[in-house]
């Protein structure tokens, strides 16, 4: 990918999937960070659901996702599904719907497929 800020789906899912295995490696080595080497997993799970339709992006050791390759400068709006990285190798799908915007946890699991099924569950359900 040549700019990490293209227009193209597929450009942005691959460079998501090489980013998730660049920092997967770094989280492997001890001590190095409380987060598991679990994103590369949930990449590839969310890229074989119908999520792939959105813009994919990471914060704060969580898998978000935008409607437009530059959500921040207003190209789009980010969804209000995620899916988190939690210690011990695990995924917490939740959303942004309570009242106060405050996250409501959706699913815990240990499995990356899982937690991009609910996750696409949730933004169908959405609209």
């Amino acid at each position: 990918m040549s700019d990490s800020l293209s227009d193209s789906l597929s450009e942005a899912w691959d460079f998501q999937a090489e980013a998730a295995a660049e920092q997967d490696d770094l989280c492997r080595l001890p001590g190095r960070s409380w987060v598991p080497p679990i994103l590369s997993d949930l990449i590839l799970a969310a890229r074989h659901t119908s999520l792939s339709r959105y813009y994919p992006f990471t914060s704060h050791a969580t898998l978000r996702f935008g409607t437009g390759p530059r959500w921040w400068l207003g190209d789009g709006e980010v969804l209000t599904v995620a899916i988190a990285l939690v210690p011990e190798g695990r995924y917490l799908v939740h959303t942004r719907t309570s009242h106060d915007g405050l996250p409501l946890a959706e699913l815990e699991t240990a499995s990356a497929g899982e937690a991009a099924a609910k996750a696409e569950q949730l933004v169908n359900a959405v609209g």
